[in-house]
């Protein structure tokens, strides 16, 4: 060795000379031509946002080398040094400035990604040592806490009401606020399209809008942190509006404004049809709009840049369908029943499916229909003909999962899917979202006694679908304030048929042990339609047929083959041993 710089800095894999004479490594400024070297000092593992200047840069070493730096424009660049390869990633100005919070720290986490793997990941951490932003926040699967429903896509949202993809749009449909996938809550001028305000938020990522039971508008992020609000806590603001004139309002019980937005100049513009709620008409449009399922979850979704995009009720992407070239667009159910998404000037940018009465958002899926509820499209892709059964058809539906092995399907009212998962005894981290082979792929790697179980929703109902398994016969808990019906059939013959209302057994139809007697009215009305009147014989050889009669549904294959919620529950061989009235699974 003959000369050594002399420069100071932990692992820097690239040196950058700028015009004004600085030499940097990986964005940390080393030394200056004119007056020599620098003392730039690593910040081990943690320290507050705004600690790091040109002079003081956050570092982790490891395995992966990660470090943050600050850059001249005040944003925070974020890298990630392997062997081989390595990522840059730049947090804007308005972001960079938002962490800077006090009380709390820059530093790695080991958290969950929207697979549900973990991977060291940079998060800012308050006093309480609660994660509350995280790098990487876009389309993370996550329930947030209950809100109070409202009237979806309509033009006001009340107390502790919320918006997640979704938006409110006045009664003439000229304007439109939504809240999008970036985080941002923004008016729109529909006619003019253009942004009226914004909370501009755009750096936030995913998250939620909410008007909160102390009056207060919030914008969230999805750790639940507030990134921006109205400041009207305690105001007495009772509802949202946005108004034809382009003004959005909190109004109190009287009708009184306490807070609004007038940046809008008044604009009585003529709107457009608006779907309300969850289903889309003919000669209906939907335009930087959403539609949302009944139970405020599943949320179709309309923007500028990505056309169409279908969220699950954890925020997950179900699908989405982007077309390039289709700015201004919006999503038509035409006179003639076909589905199209049209440029602004009507001309057809896509022909999606048809022809159907209605366009309808259910759990886990959107649906294009006709008046008799036969699905025809359904998440991107047209139904064949033969997926509609025939009326006397209740195992198509069954085959398409679990032809040849053992099963247990029970129907659950009035039960949102995950709900049932939950109360089956899935824990909320163990319930996903995915098709019938998606949940297979994840079986693949599971114990031998674990439970493998689907919730596909049925209008207000959910269908529990386990494959090898049998927990829903012996679940009465199941049915707590509803009523609930559930089957078991096994490959060696073996047969079990129940019925629970408010979490008791009210009639065990089973092979072995079953009572010969109906007296439930629901099963007395399903024979009676079925012209049965053994109903041992019939729960035994036409076991769904009955379940479904006695939960009046009727499943498709079309029901069963979209995205559901899924789990699978780890069950211990002794709770079988406990439930000598069932067989373990074959």
């Amino acid at each position: 060795m003959v000369w050594r710089s002399g420069i100071i800095a932990p692992g820097p894999r690239s040196l950058t000379v700028t015009d004004a004479g600085d030499l940097s490594g990986d964005g940390v400024r080393l030394l200056n031509s004119r007056t020599s070297p620098v003392d730039a000092t690593a910040m081990l593992d943690a320290a507050p946002a705004a600690d790091i200047t040109d002079m003081r840069y956050l570092v982790r070493e490891g395995k992966d080398r990660r470090h943050v730096t600050r850059n001249a424009d005040g944003s925070l660049r974020v890298t990630t040094r392997p062997l081989i390869g390595g990522s840059i990633v730049t947090l804007p100005e308005p972001l960079a400035r938002w962490l800077e919070q006090d009380g709390t720290v820059l530093t790695w986490r080991q958290l969950p990604d929207r697979d549900g793997t973990k991977w060291l990941t940079l998060c800012l951490i308050d006093d309480d040592d609660d994660v509350i932003w995280r790098q990487e926040m876009w389309d993370l699967s996550v329930m947030l806490p209950p809100a109070v429903p409202h009237a979806y896509g309509g033009p006001a949202l009340g107390r502790d009401g919320r918006l997640r993809h979704q938006s409110l749009t006045s009664a003439s449909g000229s304007h439109t606020l939504v809240h999008q996938e970036d985080g941002n809550l923004v008016l729109y001028c529909n006619p003019a399209h253009h942004a009226a305000w914004a909370t501009d938020t755009w750096w936030a990522g995913d998250g939620w809008a909410e008007l909160t039971g102390d009056g207060d508008l919030v914008v969230r992020n999805i750790c639940g942190t507030p990134v921006w609000r109205s400041g009207t806590a305690g105001s007495g603001a009772q509802r949202l509006e946005v108004d034809d004139d382009g003004s959005v309002a909190l109004r109190a019980a009287d009708g009184s404004v306490v807070w609004d937005v007038r940046v809008h100049a008044p604009c009585t513009a003529a709107g457009m049809n608006p779907a309300r709620g969850s289903v889309l008409r003919r000669g209906q449009r939907l335009q930087r709009q959403s539609l949302t399922a009944a139970d405020g979850g599943t949320v179709l979704a309309h923007r500028d840049d990505r056309p169409l995009m279908l969220f699950g009720e954890d925020g997950r992407w179900l699908w989405d369908q982007y077309i390039w070239d289709a700015e201004r667009s919006y999503l038509a159910l035409d006179d003639d029943g076909a589905l199209r998404v049209r440029t602004d000037d009507g001309s057809v940018a896509l022909e999606l499916g048809g022809p159907g009465d209605e366009l309808a958002v259910v759990p886990g899926e959107v649906q294009l229909r006709r008046d008799d509820g036969t699905v025809v499209w359904c998440n991107g892709r047209q139904m064949a003909e033969s997926e509609s059964p025939p009326e006397d058809d209740y195992e198509s539906w069954l085959d398409a999962l679990v032809k040849g092995r053992a099963y247990c399907v029970t129907v659950l009212h009035e039960v949102r899917p995950g709900e049932a998962l939950a109360r089956l005894g899935a824990q909320s981290e163990d319930i996903g979202t995915g098709t019938w082979q998606d949940l297979q792929d994840m079986a693949a790697a599971a114990d031998v006694n674990d439970v493998v179980v689907a919730a596909f929703a049925l209008g207000p109902h959910t269908l529990l679908v386990e494959d090898n398994g049998w927990q829903g016969v012996n679940s009465p808990e199941l049915s707590q304030g509803t009523f609930a019906v559930s089957c078991y059939g096994g490959i060696k013959a073996g047969s079990f048929f129940k019925v629970f209302r408010d979490g008791a057994e009210v009639a065990n139809h089973s092979w072995d042990n079953g009572s010969p007697e109906p007296t439930t009215p629901e099963v007395l009305q399903a024979l009676a339609a079925m012209g049965a009147d053994d109903v041992i014989d019939t729960a035994f050889e036409h076991d769904l047929e009955l379940l479904c009669r006695t939960a009046g549904v009727h499943p498709t294959v079309s029901d069963v083959t979209g995205c559901a919620r899924v789990a699978i529950l780890n069950v211990e061989w002794s709770n079988y041993q406990r439930k000598p009235s069932a067989p373990p699974p074959t």
